[in-house]
């Protein structure tokens, strides 16, 4: 078997399909399957690797395209000057370059920001099936030009098997792109993907449920294949009651204005200082938080005493990060068919979760009710004084899950499941 994955993100970046997908494909070549990548140079990465067998080829967005990517990083600000409050010049100056952005580019290219990449990508990726015979296609989205490259190549190469993944939906996607223009096109091409791909893979049973109620003739095309978590021998324990000592929340990730938040969460910690202001705790945040830098320094007083904003850590600091938390922080995203990765990392480790949503249809919330150590608290449980006393609670509880139904919660989620699934969809004979 030979297989051609076509993904906008790939490794080295540190993003969710990043993460799924190269480790699928090494676990493939493992397996003695020949596998074959297209993904975007970026304006940063070789054109050409060879990593652990997987063969990498980067194509470009040409000069459109490349300048998001030379100029992101002169815009980018640095979380930990948010807590110091220097920065409101800088985050001003982003917001402007944003607001051009927002009102211009965004609002005209189609299907998303990536679409240039399609015309060095098509080419590019149909030379390599010619060259090496590859009989199975895997596309990914997001981003959704992906897609758009799998209905070209599947066009042109009848023999293909192609797989559409997709990570985050398109068509009922507000975000995606200017959906007063496009809502109706967005619509229409996703039926007509659905339709060529020989086989449509979401995220989830809710996610699939959508999309049989916008093509309900297609119903048998759609499958489930989980988010993906690749266990570690990692021992997360800290072996201390919180009881005897401060209580330590972490987040890690990424906030956004438009998309998670943290609005909600800085609405409850300013209550839960005012009712019980000798509680013990600190609120860790390791990311990128930059678009949100306006609305944490609303709040001085928790930047001051509770809330420290720290940047990005590698992997080798991140288990120890996680070690020495009491309890884990996620906050939901506003988009009720986005699942995000990070939760099962999250419940992996056997700490305590605390949920805070910013929608009703938290998908967060619907993930973590098998997860037995688990607090969500939703946007219109914010302004109640009960939600910080379950908050409170939930913080000063002693609570362990043992490994055996760990296990058993997660099964669905573990990488050789998930690996294993795909194989035996892709593997199915054209009818």
């Amino acid at each position: 078997m030979k297989i051609l994955i076509v993904s906008y993100d790939f490794y080295p970046e540190a993003k969710p399909n990043t993460y799924r997908w190269f480790n699928i494909a090494k676990k493939w070549v493992d397996e003695g399957i020949e596998v074959h990548v297209i993904t975007a140079n970026k304006n940063t990465y070789l054109e050409f690797e060879e990593i652990e067998g997987v063969k990498i080829y980067r194509t470009t967005e040409y000069f459109l395209g490349n300048l998001k990517y030379k100029f992101r990083g002169n815009l980018q600000i640095n979380s930990l000057d948010i807590s110091k409050q220097r920065i409101t010049f800088k985050v001003a100056v982003k917001k402007m370059f944003r607001k051009i952005y927002d009102l211009t580019w965004s609002n005209l290219y189609w299907p998303d920001h990536s679409f240039l990449w399609q015309f060095s990508a098509v080419p590019m990726a149909s030379k390599i099936i010619d060259e090496n015979k590859i009989d199975k296609l895997i596309t990914v989205s997001w981003t959704f030009s992906a897609h758009r490259i799998g209905y070209k190549l599947a066009n042109k190469h009848k023999n293909l098997y192609w797989l559409a993944d997709t990570i985050d939906p398109f068509s009922y996607n507000a975000k995606v792109n200017n959906t007063f223009l496009y809502g109706k096109l967005n619509r229409a091409f996703e039926k007509k993907i659905f339709e060529k791909a020989d086989l449509n893979c979401v995220l989830t049973d809710r996610i699939r449920k959508k999309y049989v109620s916008l093509f309900p003739n297609l119903e048998n095309k759609i499958v489930v294949n989980n988010n993906v978590f690749i266990p570690t021998d990692y021992n997360y324990s800290n072996e201390k009651s919180l009881k005897e000592k401060k209580i330590k929340i972490v987040f890690l990730g990424t906030l956004s204005t438009s998309t998670r938040s943290p609005e909600n969460l800085l609405i409850l910690l300013k209550k839960l200082v005012i009712r019980y202001p000798d509680l013990n705790f600190t609120f860790d945040f390791y990311g990128d938080f930059t678009d949100t830098a306006i609305l944490f320094q609303q709040y001085p007083q928790l930047l001051n005493d509770h809330i420290k904003l720290n940047g990005f850590i590698d992997r080798t600091e991140l288990n120890l990060v996680i070690k020495n938390a009491d309890v884990l922080l996620n906050i939901g995203n506003n988009n009720e068919y986005q699942e995000p990765s990070k939760l099962i990392e999250y419940m992996y480790s056997g700490k305590k979760i605390l949920n805070i949503c910013s929608i009703m249809n938290d998908t967060s919330a619907e993930l973590l009710k098998i997860y037995p150590l688990s607090l969500s608290i939703f946007s219109n449980e914010i302004d109640h004084m009960e939600s910080v006393e379950k908050m409170v609670d939930f913080f000063q509880e002693d609570a362990i899950i043992d490994e055996e139904s760990l296990k058993s919660i997660l099964k669905d989620y573990l990488f050789e499941n998930v690996a294993n699934k795909y194989l035996n969809f892709i593997s199915e004979r054209k009818q």
